[in-house]
C-alpha cells in the first residue's frame, strides 16, 4: 500500500489511533505567521469590491474578470473580513480585546484564522498591473511584487498541454501551502487539514465568480517542482496545490511559448526560531508530487470516475 493510502488510513482511524507524533505541543511563543511576508517587496492595494449583483433582475455575465472583481473576490474568500470578539470559551477570550492579539475571521470556511493557502498572481499581459509575480497579502488586502517581467509563459509549460484552452489564459493564481505555517498547530494532521482549506478556498471562488457569471475551473495536475522554483520556494517546506487560470476581460491570446526560467526575486522570511519537520508530512507530499508531470491523456481516469 503506498503512502498516500497509509496517510489516508492514519486519518480515517486517527481518534481511536493516534497519529505520530502524540505527544506534540504546539509552542505557541514560537508560532510563525498567519500569512507570508515579503519585507523588501513593494506593495499594491487592491481596489474597492464592486456593488453586488441585484438580486431581482437577471444579470448579464461579465466577459472575464478585471482588477475590481479580482480584489473582491479576494477579500470576499481570503481577506479580513470581520473580527472575533464574541463570547465564546476558548481560553484566549481575555487577550482578544488587545489588537496584539486579536483574531481575524475570513469568508472562506475551514482552517479558522491560520490562512495557510498562499495565493500567488502571475499577471501577463493585457492586464491591469505591470508583468510579474505577486503575492496576495490578506492583511493589507494588496498585492505583493515578487517579481517584474511576464512568467505567464512558465505557468503554462508547466500545466501542458493538455490543460486544453486553460492553458492559453494570460493572468493564472497559483495556489501553494507552507506546511509550517499551519503544522505547527496540527503536526502530521496538518496535510488533510490544509488540503481541505485548498478546497473550501476554491468553492468560495466558485460561488463568488457565478453570481458574475463567471467560471473558476483549477487545475490539478502539473509539474510541481517547474512552479516552486518560479516561486522560489523548497519543494519539501511548501507545495503548490491549484492553479486557476482567469478569463481577462480584453486578453488576447498569448503567443506559444514564452517561457523564462524565472525565479521570484522576493522570498517569505519565518518568524519561527524552530521550524520542525515531520515525517508523515514529508511522505506524503512525495507520494503526491512524485509523478505530478504526467498527466494522463483524455479519457484515461474516465473508468475510476
Amino acid at each position: 500500500m503506498g503512502h498516500a493510502h497509509v496517510y489516508a488510513h492514519e486519518i480515517m482511524h486517527r481518534g481511536r489511533v493516534p497519529m505520530e507524533p502524540v505527544d506534540f505541543v504546539p509552542d505557541w511563543a514560537d508560532r510563525p505567521r498567519k500569512a507570508k511576508f515579503h519585507p523588501d517587496a513593494e506593495t499594491f492595494p487592491l481596489p474597492p469590491s464592486p456593488a453586488g449583483p441585484p438580486h431581482t433582475a437577471p444579470r448579464r455575465p461579465a466577459p472575464g474578470f478585471t482588477l475590481p472583481l479580482l480584489s473582491g473576490m479576494l477579500r470576499d474568500s481570503y481577506g479580513l473580513t470581520g473580527r472575533r470578539l464574541a463570547v465564546q470559551a476558548n481560553t484566549d477570550l481575555a487577550a482578544l480585546p488587545h489588537y496584539r492579539h486579536a483574531n481575524w475571521s475570513r469568508g472562506t470556511a475551514s482552517g479558522g484564522g491560520l490562512y495557510p493557502v498562499a495565493v500567488h498572481w502571475a499577471a501577463g499581459p493585457g492586464g491591469p498591473l505591470t508583468p510579474g509575480l505577486y503575492h496576495y497579502a490578506p492583511h493589507q488586502h494588496g498585492v505583493r511584487r515578487l517579481l517584474t517581467g511576464d512568467v505567464t509563459g512558465d505557468v503554462r509549460e508547466a500545466v501542458g498541454p493538455g490543460a486544453g484552452d486553460a492553458g492559453r489564459a494570460t493572468q493564472y493564481l497559483v495556489l501553494s501551502v507552507k506546511y509550517w505555517q499551519n503544522a505547527f498547530k496540527y503536526n502530521s494532521f496538518s496535510f488533510h487539514a490544509v488540503s481541505m482549506d485548498v478546497g473550501a478556498l476554491v468553492q468560495t471562488w466558485r460561488l463568488w465568480a457565478a453570481q458574475y457569471g463567471l467560471r473558476i475551473e483549477p487545475l490539478l495536475w502539473f509539474d510541481e517542482e517547474r512552479l516552486a522554483r518560479l516561486l522560489a520556494v523548497a519543494a519539501e517546506e511548501e507545495g503548490v496545490f491549484a492553479v486557476v487560470p482567469l478569463t481577462w476581460q480584453g486578453a488576447r491570446t498569448p503567443a506559444e511559448g514564452g517561457a523564462t526560467g524565472a525565479t521570484a526575486r522576493h522570498r517569505d522570511v519565518e518568524r519561527s526560531r524552530r521550524v520542525i519537520e515531520f515525517e508523515a508530512l514529508r511522505r506524503i507530499h512525495r507520494a503526491t508530487a512524485g509523478r505530478a508531470a504526467d498527466r494522463p491523456g483524455p479519457g484515461a481516469l474516465d473508468a475510476a470516475a
